[in-house]
């Protein structure tokens, strides 16, 4: 009789089928969690690089205005024989998808950078009659542009 126990093997195979079953649905919840992570990276970083190229479009334009006024400014300066100056903010978002991001301008770039996810968008802005100083790595948020007309030089600050 004890024989017979030892050698009947049939609930044996219940278990078996039990835990195999187990692991086959373990290996597809992680096949399908790496996908979809690897798919929501690739997603983060289109978000992030297109918030970027936004902001670096609307600073262009904002550019623009700065030079704009310091021309009238230093046209109104010439006339008058008085100084002039342009102070203008920009309010620009702190953050975009959720991330910080650092803005540094040139005479012909605006280059716009984030760490995590790590994207770099470049955009090109008009050529300004009064030179622009480069700036110093700015964070995102308020930037402000600063001319006087005793320099004849657009200065970018945060």
């Amino acid at each position: 009789m004890i024989r017979r126990l030892r050698e009947d093997r049939r609930a044996v195979s219940v278990t078996v089928g039990y835990i195999l079953m187990l692991s086959v649905a373990a290996l597809l919840l992680g096949v399908v969690l790496t996908g979809a992570g690897g798919l929501m990276e690739s997603q983060s970083k289109q978000v992030v690089s297109d918030e970027l190229t936004v902001v670096g479009n609307q600073l262009a334009s904002n550019i623009q205005e700065a030079d704009r006024l310091a021309t009238i400014a230093a046209a109104d300066a010439e006339a008058t024989d008085e100084e002039g100056s342009v102070d203008l903010t920009v309010r620009l978002p702190d953050r975009v998808a959720g991330t910080g991001y650092l803005v540094e301008i040139d005479d012909e770039t605006i280059t716009l950078s984030t760490t995590n996810p790590d994207v770099e968008v470049t955009v090109t802005h008009p050529e300004t009659d009064r030179e622009l100083a480069d700036s110093d790595r700015l964070s995102g948020g308020d930037i402000r542009f600063v001319y006087n007309t005793s320099d004849d030089l657009l200065e970018v600050e945060s």
